[in-house]
């Protein structure tokens, strides 16, 4: 049997508890620190205390177990929890340790569930390697449909499993990670950061270098005339944009170190991170969606980005990115990553590219153009009165000047997002998968989702897009994050997809 009993995790867990709680409250604690005095000092005790009591039962009182293909976890003192679940229903399991679990050999590790997720820590790492290799066993036991078998033709299975190697799809170099930081520097927001706290930001300046030279060359005695503000807003913008570069750089060398992409068996395993050491084992047949992201910066060198989706949420950190995205290959030649798909995911691009699809019409481009006139409105017009309301020397006689400018080219831009729109969105799909190509911004994405279940074929319109025979469209498959919106299409079209799928599947229903 591939029992394992009930067992706890370790016992570092109490002190990662304590952390994690006193980081909620460590304003509190800043200030209860301020001062002196024995009432402070017996506060702060006394809530001490009340954590480690606190961390000490977290600890006692959760437990995970294996028993008959099912593992079991429980946790909670007052609000008791026991979550049963089925080997079967497990998505992918995932391992990650942060700095604190690096020096004591010690790992968190993920059970990822459909919109749900198990985090067992902290585990000793050979614990959790033998956990996670369990687990695996058991799944592909009963893939091979032997569970009648004996208990030496299971772990006979295991070793053949086990002899398999690892093969070594993708890995990025330090060079490749500084190369990935430079096109990762989001230039716009910090801009937009930098003038927002300008006034903050030049009062710092201005006070670490009032006593030297570099004020009176390049600031003419601390930017009190207007050339002067000029230079000094030149001068911080560099300095500024400087500082985001480099620390795009150190974030991201420090998040995928060591990048490694493997597959074994029918598992990719991911695995990357220096002060959080991250690895992901991602069941190929779980996947939902395939996605094939070129920013406009990456089709200046022919590169793009793979990421994939599952049906497990939470499954990623990464702020950037939707919840359930894991980004397989971050940075690679795009006939690297087209090739991967069809050798490793079993996907026929060339087939897909053959099959003929439905592109927005080009009537809708009215619309589109109509609303880019009046959204791009707005921000000028904010930024004119904030202009008018407070008064700047060197600002105030342009105001109109600075708001038209600004509106010519949010207009500009969105124009060409929407003529990009026209030309790329398509869709097109065959019993297996829909291929669906769009912009979102200037990126050019292309995503390839599962068509295991259509559940809901949703459309909205409104009285322009009914003169025009135009509705918006929104197609439910498998998972929240399987959504298809399709904007500006045909009616005709509606009628056709509702005809491919939700009937399909109603003759199915009443065949059973």
């Amino acid at each position: 049997m591939n029992n394992i009993k009930k067992s706890r995790v370790h016992p570092l867990g109490i002190l990662d508890f304590i952390i994690s709680v006193l980081k909620l409250f460590w304003i509190f604690v800043i200030l209860l620190l301020r001062e002196d005095g024995l009432p402070r000092y017996l506060i702060l005790a006394g809530i001490c205390l009340i954590l480690i009591l606190w961390g000490v039962l977290n600890y006692l009182a959760t437990t995970y177990e294996v028993a008959d293909n099912v593992i079991i976890y429980r946790e909670g003192i007052f609000n008791k929890k026991i979550k049963n679940i089925n080997l079967e229903n497990i998505q992918s399991l995932d391992t990650s340790s942060n700095i604190l679990y690096q020096v004591f050999n010690l790992v968190s590790l993920d059970i990822n569930l459909v919109a749900d997720k198990i985090r067992i820590r902290p585990l000793k790492k050979d614990i959790a390697l033998a956990l996670i290799h369990k687990l695996n066993k058991v799944k592909n036991v009963n893939k091979t449909n032997i569970n009648n078998q004996d208990i030496g033709q299971h772990e006979e299975l295991g070793l053949i499993i086990e002899e398999k190697e690892e093969v070594k799809i993708l890995s990025l170099s330090i060079k490749d990670l500084i190369f990935y930081g430079l096109l990762r520097v989001r230039f716009l927001a910090a801009l937009g950061l930098l003038f927002a706290f300008y006034d903050k930001i030049k009062d710092v300046v201005k006070y670490i270098f009032d006593s030297s030279d570099i004020v009176d060359k390049y600031l003419e005695k601390g930017a009190k005339s207007a050339a002067g503000d000029v230079k000094l807003l030149i001068t911080i913008t560099l300095v500024f944009i400087v500082l985001v570069i480099i620390g795009s750089i150190i974030f991201t060398v420090t998040k995928f170190y060591n990048f490694t992409l493997l597959r074994k068996d029918n598992n990719l395993l991911c695995k990357y991170g220096l002060l959080n050491k991250k690895s992901l084992v991602i069941d190929i047949e779980r996947l939902q969606s395939i996605k094939i992201k070129e920013p406009l910066r990456y089709r200046f060198f022919g590169l793009v980005k793979l990421s994939v989706e599952t049906l497990t949420k939470t499954v990623s950190e990464d702020l950037s990115e939707q919840k359930t995205t894991i980004d397989l290959m971050p940075l690679v030649p795009k006939k690297e990553a087209q090739r991967f798909i069809e050798e490793n995911l079993s996907l026929d691009l060339g087939y897909y590219n053959s099959l003929k699809g439905e592109k927005i019409p080009k009537r809708a481009r009215f619309v589109m153009y109509r609303w880019s006139v009046i959204n791009c409105a707005f921000l000028p017009l904010i930024i004119f009165f904030f202009l008018y309301m407070v008064k700047i020397p060197v600002l105030e006689m342009k105001k109109i000047e600075i708001a038209l400018v600004l509106y010519l080219v949010l207009l500009f831009y969105s124009l060409l997002t929407k003529i990009y729109k026209l030309k790329n969105n398509e869709i097109a799909y065959d019993n297996n998968n829909f291929k669906y190509t769009y912009m979102s911004g200037l990126e050019i994405v292309t995503e390839f989702i599962k068509v295991k279940k259509v559940g809901t074929i949703n459309k909205q319109t409104h009285y322009f897009l009914n003169r025009l025979n135009l509705v918006h469209l929104k197609i439910n498959s498998i998972g929240n994050n399987s959504d298809i919106n399709l904007r500006y299409y045909d009616k005709q079209y509606h009628l056709k997809l509702e005809k491919d799928f939700l009937e399909k599947e109603t003759v199915y229903a009443n065949n059973i």
